[in-house]
Parts: structure tokens; C-alpha cells; sequence
């Protein structure tokens, strides 16, 4: 009788295990080792980013036949500065660009696409190197290379660099992660038709502050000439029809201080229909008492808390542990309000809208009364105030180091005063950050699209509300919160732990009975 080498059975059954263990892994390495060298050798790579245009979507076509259709329909020309050769080549950084553009034509009879070789004749293109501000007179000169495009409709002309066509991931990266030119075009041709050319300003003499300059970007888009103006020096231009205060550091002027009154000022450019101011706060703007006694007469106060030994003030900060993208719980999904009354100023699509570094804001208690439909009423009733979106009911403020009050606050308003014929706005926003790029850029956050939406109902304006950029890979993992983040960390480690442990219990079973 043949010996066994090992007796133990246990024993052996263990020692099989480590030697297919160990084969396992040999093979996987050996299998691992000769594929790199294979695909080293023979470039079996595969380019994962499309090389396939992206088809003009249905909206971007009933956006531009009402924009058309509003202007008469008058000619727009789109001038690329190559070769169709070259332009449409899969490595031309046109190339995306080439087929929307070329879809367009195919769809709209005014709209034209042209090529021009700017190498062997640059004649066509000089009329479009230089422009001239229509506010300064100032002549501007633009250089113009082989990947510029041009927007032209009778007397008006802009140059468009390539890139303004892309998502790049910062400001240094040269590799475009998402393509933006079916919104960023048809931005482009509705310009080129306006023929009521408005401008924003923005105020620049309270220590206002950009972190990035994609609001800019956004207003651009709207149609919207962007002018900074100092309002205590400077004198508002005619074609103004919104003023924004983008995270003020120092306060409104009053006629207490100066023969000058910014008060006084912007309340006669609000009497105006269709005009609007807009302010962005957030939880680390100083007190302001002059804004803040500014936006309660609109029916909108922010939020304090006084201690009680010191007399000082803290500003609410607004954090959300349940609807957070960040462990710290401060940038929050606002929560659109239910209100029939407040639905023709949000966007019914928007899902994720993001605000982050909150204050909270809420309805004043002096001089405005509640309509029990979402809003609330100046005593005059010249003035209707309608908040928009509130952190959720599991939310906090912060101040001072503790909590001091729970949810829902309001985040984000508008007031409309009827001024006879018509109306004007002021909005207030508890976010700084909600226009930050990663917000307005994104193919996931809605921030940009209720932009848009706000700028078409005060501004009586169409703008490419509802088209988004298109990523090259997909990023839909963001829009989990912190909360599902859990969720599904104790479900991915208790599943398969508890199904192990049901699989072991039944087969020990099974083999005690045996």
C-alpha cells in the first residue's frame, strides 16, 4: 500500500490550496507580463475619448429656430480660418466644432459655414482683427491664427479662440476632459443677432472678490457685455440692465456719509422694468449694515447670532451632513421651494444645485407679510418676495462655534417690484461658491442652468439654458452625497461579510448532519 506523504487530511487539504494559491498568482503574473509586452510592442492601445462627433442635440435646434425666428432670421456666418481638410481632421482641435457647425448650416438656411485659408490669403480675415468697445471707443486689436473661428452677422463680428469651445480641468491643463460648443456656439450666433445689446456691471469699489471668473464666462454666454463700474465714481450706462455685487468686502455709501448715496442710486435704476441687481454672499462675508438694511427693504435678512456676553454678532454658516459632497458637511444641495407661485423662476430640470460655504438667509420680519403660497408681500404691495431653494430639514447653523439653529434656511431669493408697466428684481444668493467654476461648468450640477433660467425671466432674454457641455468620460459618481457615500460603504462591507457567514453556516450544518 502506498504511504501518503501527509497524513493529516486537514494538512492536505491546505497544502493543495497553497500550491493552486500560488499557481493562481504565477499565471496571473506570467499572463500579466506577457500581455504588457505584447501591447508595448505591437501598440495595442485603445483610445477610449470619441472620436465620433457629438450630434447636435433637439434643444440646442428649438433654442436657435426661436432665436432666429425672433431677429428675422438674418444671416450668420461661422469662418474657420483652414482648410475643411484640415478643420475636419479627427486631430484638428475644430474638429467637434466642425460638425455642429456643419449641422446647423444643414438645419438653418441663414446660418453659413466658410473655410478660409489664412496661410496663402489673409485679406478675408482683416476686417476681423480689429473691434472697438462700444462703451470707451477703445480700439482693440485680436490676433488671428489657423484654429480661430468667427461669428459673423452683418456689421458685427467676434473672434473665438478654440479652447473657448472646451472643459479643461484648470487653467494649466492643454488636454479639454468635456466639449462645450453646442452651448457656447449657439450663445455665439444668438449674440450675433441681438439687436438689443445689453451690459452687467459689476460693482468693483466695495472690495468685491472673484475666486474664478466663470459668472463672467455665464454672463457672456447670456448675451451680455461684462463692464466693472465703480457706482460711488462712475456713472451707470444707458444699456445697463444689471448691476451685481459678487462677494462685497466693504459697505454700500449712504447719504449719512457722503453727498453720494449707492442706496439711492441703485433704487432709481431699479424703477427701471427689466432691470435687476443681484448680490452673492457667503458664510465668511463681514456685517455690511448698509447692504444688509438695502436688501431687507426687498424683504430678505441674513442671519445672525448675538452672544450674548459680548454683544458681537456671528454670521450663520449653513452645514448639511445628510446632502453634503463633503465630509464637512458645508457644500450643500439646495432644495427647490414647492411654490406654483415661485415656478416661472426655477428651472423644472435643475437636481443638483450646489451651495457651498452657505449663510443662511431668511424672510425679514418687518414690513413684509406672508401669502401662505410660498411668498411674501411688502406692505405697499409694490414688492413680492419669493425664495427659491432652502437647505434641507436636517440642517444646521453654525456660529460662533456652536449651533445655533436648524433647518431649512433659505438660500437663494428673488424680489419683484412692479413698477406700472413692468417689473425689476433684486436676488440675493448665500453662496459665493455657487458660481464657481467646478458648479457652473459641470455636466452634473445644475448651478449654471437656473442661472440661465433667473437671467431669462428678469432679463426678458433668451439664453442656452437646458444645453450642457458634453464630457469625454463620465463623472456621475459626484452627485453622491456623503450620506449615500455611507450607505453604500456599510452595504458593499456588510453584504458580502453576511453572505459569507449564511454560506459558512449552512455548510457547517450540512456537514454535521452528513
Amino acid at each position: 500500500m502506498r504511504k501518503k506523504f501527509i497524513r493529516n487530511k486537514k494538512a492536505r487539504y491546505a497544502a493543495v490550496s497553497v500550491a493552486l494559491t500560488v499557481m493562481v498568482i504565477v499565471v496571473a503574473v506570467l499572463a500579466n507580463a506577457v500581455l504588457t509586452s505584447l501591447v508595448e510592442r505591437y501598440s495595442l492601445y485603445a483610445y477610449l475619448t470619441p472620436v465620433e462627433a457629438f450630434d447636435v442635440s433637439e434643444d440646442c435646434y428649438s433654442l436657435l429656430e426661436n432665436a432666429f425666428e425672433d431677429a428675422k432670421a438674418p444671416t450668420v456666418e461661422i469662418l474657420f480660418c483652414d482648410l475643411e481638410d484640415n478643420v475636419k481632421a479627427d486631430d484638428s482641435p475644430n474638429y467637434y466644432l466642425y460638425h455642429t457647425a456643419m449641422s446647423l448650416a444643414e438645419r438653418f438656411d441663414n446660418v453659413k459655414v466658410k473655410f478660409l485659408d489664412i496661410f496663402t490669403n489673409p485679406t478675408p480675415v482683416k476686417p476681423y482683427t480689429t473691434s472697438t468697445n462700444p462703451l470707451t471707443g477703445e480700439v482693440i486689436e485680436t490676433a488671428i491664427i489657423s484654429t480661430s473661428v468667427i461669428v459673423v452677422s452683418g456689421e458685427y463680428h467676434r473672434v473665438y479662440n478654440w479652447m473657448e469651445f472646451y472643459v479643461f480641468e484648470d487653467e494649466t491643463s492643454g488636454e479639454p476632459w468635456a466639449y462645450n460648443g453646442e452651448k457656447k456656439l449657439s450663445a455665439a450666433l444668438m449674440r450675433a443677432i441681438d439687436t438689443d445689446p445689453r451690459i452687467a456691471c459689476l460693482l468693483s469699489n466695495h472690495g468685491e472678490v472673484f475666486y474664478d471668473y466663470e459668472l463672467l464666462t455665464l454672463l457672456d454666454d447670456a448675451g451680455y457685455t461684462v463692464v466693472y463700474i465703480d457706482l460711488y465714481k462712475e456713472s451707470i450706462p444707458d444699456n445697463c440692465d444689471m448691476i451685481i455685487s459678487y462677494n462685497p468686502n466693504s459697505d454700500l455709501i449712504t447719504d449719512d456719509l457722503s453727498k453720494v448715496s449707492e442706496k439711492e442710486i441703485l433704487d432709481e435704476f431699479l424703477k427701471e422694468d427689466g432691470h435687476s441687481f443681484f448680490v452673492f454672499l457667503e458664510n465668511g462675508t463681514p456685517s455690511l449694515p448698509n447692504f444688509e438694511a438695502y436688501l431687507k427693504e426687498w424683504g430678505v435678512a441674513t442671519d445672525y447670532a448675538k452672544n450674548a456676553t459680548t454683544e458681537v454678532s456671528y454670521r450663520y454658516m449653513v452645514q448639511d451632513q445628510s446632502q453634503s459632497l463633503t465630509s464637512d458637511g458645508y457644500t450643500i444641495y439646495g432644495e427647490a421651494t414647492q411654490s406654483e407661485a415661485a415656478k416661472d423662476f426655477l428651472n423644472p430640470d435643475a437636481k443638483y444645485v450646489v451651495f457651498s460655504n452657505a449663510t443662511a438667509l431668511s424672510v425679514t420680519s418687518e414690513g413684509y407679510t406672508d401669502q401662505h403660497d410660498g411668498t411674501y408681500r411688502s406692505m405697499s404691495g409694490a414688492r413680492t418676495l419669493y425664495p427659491l431653494y432652502y437647505s434641507g430639514n436636517s440642517a444646521l447653523s453654525w456660529a460662533n462655534g456652536k449651533v445655533v439653529d436648524d433647518g431649512p434656511f433659505m438660500l437663494m431669493s428673488v424680489t419683484e417690484q412692479n413698477n406700472g408697466n413692468g417689473s425689476s428684481y433684486v436676488g440675493v444668493v448665500s453662496s459665493v461658491n455657487f458660481s464657481a467654476k467646478e458648479f457652473l461648468q459641470s455636466a452634473v450640477y445644475d448651478n449654471g442652468d437656473v442661472m440661465f433660467r433667473l437671467l431669462d425671466v428678469v432679463g426678458e432674454r433668451s439664453t442656452p439654458a437646458g444645453l450642457t457641455i458634453k464630457p469625454f468620460a463620465s463623472y456621475d459618481i459626484s452627485t453622491i452625497t456623503t450620506a449615500q457615500m455611507l450607505r453604500w460603504t456599510v452595504a458593499l462591507a456588510a453584504i458580502p461579510a453576511v453572505v459569507t457567514l449564511a454560506v459558512g453556516v449552512i455548510v457547517l450544518v450540512k456537514r454535521r448532519r452528513a
